[in-house]
């Protein structure tokens, strides 16, 4: 978990879960920081500093050089080595205008090698607005878990509303001798800025009170979906995902279709396996046919108890009266992806909504953390976000939201989580993009951990859920959370990109 924000760890039992509770409901804010002291003396601090500057800075060089530093400019691309020599300092200018192809994950790699190099300051710099702006998407999450994982460097990313070559040498090197650390710097016509949570109440949401947490009668009125309505979830049938599809069933009985990685079941499953109710006893039932190794026998034993809660999921929605269809689809192949969307919209002749989740994990650190690794977890949010949406803006008639699921890392960081922050937090800058083009709600909602959902424990194991408990945070109990994305949807401000959705504790 995060370390701001996380209260002292509380006296709390070795096997002890945290519970589930209603979310707490939070925006995102502009906050004022101070000035760096306009009087001091600037040679003060950077004379005798040592700075790479990575892209085209020879502005940004000959500022530092008349205060007394060295600076030296190598390619935006430029990996850091010992070759390199003593580096304080690492200013990185590649997000800035002069190149159409986005700046994560390939700057991942050249950060990291610049982080090792123990540098005092990593500041990076990005225009506020426009392709220049989309194309550095992912950045503010990157640097706020940098932030955590580096205590005794200054990280920070600095937005900027004028990108000519002397308003980022005055920027950066006014950002060199600001004292509070700051992973996010806006500077704009609105001066200079931060971003920090602001608890907004859901009683703020209009239309809130229309009925208890788990109804959705009138949320979903609201939204206008009724029992001809189709919406698309796309992450699989488990988990938060299923359990909001069940949410909407309850709702509106709307017809529901759940796109996911996991091949679908071709049928009743095996009968040597079918009465292994645990993991240990369908391991176990599939080493007794004899020929498979360790390793397959769990790839097998993972498959089976998947395509068993997609079995659960679809009988559950057909229960609550909804006509629902699971589709495997990967959406990092980009083909198919934009073919099982035109297909299920061909098949209704609309399409209401729809909701992305997909995801995967694999914490490391940054220092530990391959290029490889990265571009994986990076890509599977970003790169199958954008090909849905890019679906979406080739149908007829488009839907009126699209939701795509983030996570609090993206806007507090997290040790161990770079390229998930960083892929959260792009989210948000896709879904913004769209719907400027489309003229429809696009919502991005960060969530926290939540509790179980339905016997799937999601991304947080029993380990982490106790360690959660020590720390005393709370997790997101499943009713509730579902509840308030639909009260959300319904009520929310449409202007409003992002919210962030967690439990107590953070």
């Amino acid at each position: 978990a995060p370390g701001a924000g996380v209260p002292a760890p509380q006296p709390a039992a070795a096997d002890e879960v945290p519970s589930g509770e209603a979310p707490k409901r939070f925006e995102m804010r502009p906050v004022a920081l101070p000035q760096p002291d306009a009087a001091a003396d600037p040679a003060a601090v950077l004379a005798g500093r040592r700075f790479l500057v990575l892209g085209d800075g020879a502005q940004v060089a000959a500022r530092l050089a008349g205060y007394g530093a060295e600076a030296v400019t190598v390619e935006a691309d430029h990996l850091l080595g010992e070759a390199d020599g003593v580096v304080d300092g690492v200013l990185y200018l590649g997000a800035l205008p002069g190149s159409d192809a986005p700046v994560l994950p390939d700057a991942f790699p050249v950060l990291r090698a610049a982080l090792a190099r123990g540098p005092r300051w990593l500041l990076a710099v990005r225009p506020a607005d426009g392709a220049d702006a989309a194309r550095s998407a992912g950045l503010h999450g990157l640097f706020r878990t940098v932030a955590r994982e580096y205590p005794d460097t200054v990280a920070r990313v600095v937005t900027l509303g004028d990108t000519a070559p002397e308003a980022v040498a005055d920027a950066l090197l006014a950002e060199l001798l600001a004292p509070e650390p700051a992973p996010v710097v806006l500077r704009t016509a609105a001066g200079r800025q931060g971003l920090e949570l602001v608890e907004v109440a859901p009683g703020a949401l209009a239309g809130t009170g229309a009925g208890p947490a788990g109804e959705g009668a009138a949320e979903a009125a609201a939204l206008g979906l009724d029992r001809d309505s189709v919406v698309l979830l796309v992450g699989g049938a488990r988990g938060i995902t299923a359990k909001f599809a069940a949410t909407l069933a309850a709702a509106c009985r709307c017809r529901i279709e759940l796109l996911g990685r996991t091949p679908a079941p071709n049928g009743p499953e095996a009968s040597d396996t079918a009465a292994a109710r645990t993991p240990a006893e369908l391991r176990a039932a599939l080493a007794a046919r004899g020929g498979l190794k360790p390793a397959e026998i769990n790839r097998e034993a993972e498959l089976i108890l998947a395509q068993r809660e997609i079995t659960a999921t679809l009988d559950e929605l057909a229960a609550l009266g909804s006509e629902a269809r699971y589709h495997a689809v990967d959406f990092r192949d980009r083909d198919a992806a934009l073919q099982a969307v035109k297909e299920i919209h061909a098949d209704h002749g609309r399409l209401d909504g729809v909701v992305f989740a997909a995801g995967v994990i694999e914490d490391r650190l940054i220092a530990e953390k391959s290029p490889e690794s990265f571009q994986r977890v990076y890509g599977t949010k970003t790169t199958g976000a954008a090909t849905l949406l890019a679906a979406l803006e080739e149908l007829p008639n488009g839907p009126g939201f699209a939701v795509l699921f983030g996570s609090i890392s993206a806007v507090l960081g997290n040790r161990g989580q770079a390229d998930y922050a960083a892929a959260n937090d792009a989210l948000e800058s896709l879904g913004a993009g769209w719907a400027e083009r489309t003229g429809n709600r696009a919502l991005t909602v960060h969530w926290g951990p939540w509790a179980p959902v339905g016997g799937h424990t999601g991304m947080v194991s029993p380990e982490l859920g106790r360690e959660y408990a020590r720390r005393g945070v709370r997790l997101i109990d499943p009713d509730e959370g579902t509840a308030a994305l639909l009260r959300e949807l319904a009520w929310g401000e449409e202007s409003v990109r992002a919210v962030v959705y967690t439990a107590s504790g953070w």
